[in-house]
């Protein structure tokens, strides 16, 4: 009895910087939102590479996440 191979598809190499989607879809907010906050100041800036093109740096943007999202002490 023969068996058939199993391929597994190799695992997505994380991304080295994110543009604006990849922004909004890892923290949940609208491109729009992001903008405003970037605008007050609390939001990371990214690097702009282009007058139409900014990136950042994906570990920033995850460590400003953690920040906003703190378990409450609620119980």
């Amino acid at each position: 009895m023969a068996h058939a191979a199993q391929h597994q598809a190799p695992a997505a190499a994380p991304k080295l910087v994110y543009r604006i989607g990849d922004v909004s879809h890892a923290v949940g907010l609208s491109k729009t939102e992001i903008y405003r906050r970037i605008k007050a100041g609390t939001f990371p800036k990214g690097t702009k590479i282009s007058p139409q093109v900014s990136i950042w740096n994906p570990d920033e943007v995850r460590d400003w996440a953690k920040k906003q999202f703190v378990p409450s002490d609620v119980p």
